[in-house]
């Protein structure tokens, strides 16, 4: 009986339960996208490093380096930038491939699809996280519902039904009586 009456429950919660939160988009696809947009920053980061810390100090060396036996260390210098400013070139030009061999046709559309697809899985962790709460909250209530001892009846109540049900008693006795007597 206990079982039956635990299920019962559980059924009528569950029906007084707002529906779980679905996604609607395929995570697999997002995972590899993000995936995507983490190699495109990683790229993003080395060719920014290499504009803005590797090449600036290579051209305060080089304009640091003065006298007329400092040549081959000036042109040194001067192949070390043109190779970093090469390299700057080649990694900018295949950034958009990394997106480009997957099916996208630039960078633009692939951060568009890539932020809607983001902030549907966002909203969808935030209606799960508000879902779970009222979930959790709803399945308390009633716990607390069901822990709750059985309310104890008045004394005086219960005397004052004795009373009542004796003294109907008495009357539907002497009603009998009377038409039996008859």
């Amino acid at each position: 009986m206990a079982k039956a009456k635990d299920f019962l429950q559980n059924l009528i919660r569950e029906k007084d339960m707002l529906p779980k939160p679905t996604l609607d988009i395929d995570m697999a696809e997002f995972r590899h996208m993000r995936n995507l947009m983490i190699k495109a920053q990683d790229k993003a980061a080395e060719i920014k490093h290499l504009q803005d810390e590797v090449l600036p100090k290579l051209k305060s060396q080089l304009a640091e380096v003065k006298g007329i036996f400092k040549g081959k260390e000036r042109k040194s210098l001067t192949e070390q930038i043109e190779q970093t400013e090469k390299k700057i070139s080649e990694k900018l030009e295949k950034l958009p491939y990394v997106l480009k061999k997957d099916g996208y046709p630039d960078v633009q559309a692939f951060m568009r699809i890539f932020r809607e697809m983001e902030s549907v899985v966002e909203q969808y962790n935030r209606d799960l996280v508000e879902w779970e709460y009222q979930s959790r909250r709803k399945s308390a209530a009633a716990n607390k519902e069901q822990r709750r001892p059985p309310e104890k009846q008045s004394v005086l109540k219960h005397l004052h039904e004795i009373q009542y049900r004796s003294e109907t008693d008495k009357s539907h006795r002497k009603k009998s009586f009377d038409r039996d007597s008859q």
